[in-house]
């Protein structure tokens, strides 16, 4: 049996650590868990302890750490999925499976065509959330980051400057859009556009190609916003694998 995982935004070397408010609740109320259990912990950041239940109150639970891995950071191979803003719980399903493959990055866009949501701070920490609880799921060390929603040059221009040696691709179903099955990134970053389901400007996709940005092409079918980012998301994140395991 696995040891339960829990998030702890602070995890010192030595010494004892606090889980408070929705992971001490996860932790008291829903897995009963006691004095003397031994749980892991991870911050996100690639800091990953295992440790004992100390002490339980009302609000907290402290805990001892008794060892602690520092994990490396990913330097190349980074993928950034830059999917259109979807409604409600359609972008909150991107969220939550991108962590869950393993992306570095998700960067909400606002398109031309995009059915804009009125999105703000709380809207971020709810998808905030999701990659915590999906990554105690999958076991996952880091998680992505979650940016705020952007117009499409802003996006396109600050993804630029964070990853100024990255690979960039679109979806498309123009004529000249290649299979993502044949798409090779090599040791590079890679940023993936995913337009809305009213497709791409064509302005937009000039801008795309003048940022040097391929046109890949998933199925011949009209992808939901969701469907598009996962496919995507999933084919990247399996050739990225593939490579390391071969290392």
């Amino acid at each position: 049996m696995r040891t339960v995982r829990f998030f702890c935004e602070t995890i010192e070397p030595c010494g004892d650590v606090f889980l408070c408010d929705v992971q001490s609740r996860h932790l008291t109320k829903v897995l009963r868990l006691s004095i003397g259990d031994t749980v892991e912990l991870f911050d996100g950041k690639g800091a990953v302890a295992e440790a004992v239940v100390e002490k339980i109150s009302k609000d907290k639970t402290q805990l001892k750490i008794q060892s602690l891995n520092i994990c490396k950071s990913r330097e190349n191979q980074r993928i950034i999925i830059a999917p259109s803003v979807a409604k409600g719980q359609r972008f909150e399903l991107i969220i939550s499976k991108c962590t869950e493959l393993g992306i570095d990055r998700i960067r909400p866009v606002i398109f031309e065509r995009t059915v804009k949501q009125v999105e703000g701070k709380n809207a971020l920490r709810r998808y905030e959330l999701l990659t915590i609880e999906s990554a105690k799921q999958c076991e996952r060390n880091f998680l992505p980051v979650i940016d705020e929603p952007r117009n499409f040059p802003n996006a396109a221009e600050e993804l630029g400057k964070l990853y100024p040696d990255a690979k960039i691709i679109f979806g498309s179903l123009t004529d000249g859009a290649e299979s993502i099955m044949n798409l090779d990134f090599g040791e590079q970053d890679i940023i993936a556009f995913v337009g809305p389901e009213g497709g791409l400007t064509d302005w937009e996709e000039d801008m795309l190609k003048k940022i040097n940005a391929v046109p890949v092409r998933l199925t011949d079918t009209i992808l939901r916003i969701e469907t598009a980012a996962m496919a995507i998301a999933s084919i990247l994140a399996a050739k990225r694998d593939s490579k390391e395991q071969k290392i």
